[in-house]
């Protein structure tokens, strides 16, 4: 799922093109897979390598850390 934020995306020339020509040929199904593809696409894997809360889910957020003895070893 989407974060809601407000997002600046960049398009290729291509994809400038592609959207002209949904535009000027009225493609409905362009236009959703235009979305799909290149705009749906590109907010999800700008938002991939945000940083997660503890609270997001994670049931033991701890869970991952071996606990250390004072000399740096694993226990």
């Amino acid at each position: 799922m989407l974060e809601i934020t407000r997002k600046s995306l960049s398009l290729e020339p291509a994809e400038v093109m592609e959207l002209e020509r949904i535009m000027t040929d009225q493609d409905r199904e362009g236009a959703f897979h235009f979305l799909r593809q290149s705009v749906y696409r590109k907010l999800l894997v700008s938002q991939e390598s945000r940083l997660k809360s503890h609270l997001d889910g994670e049931r033991n957020p701890a869970g991952a850390f071996h606990k250390t003895s004072k000399n740096g070893e694993e226990e």
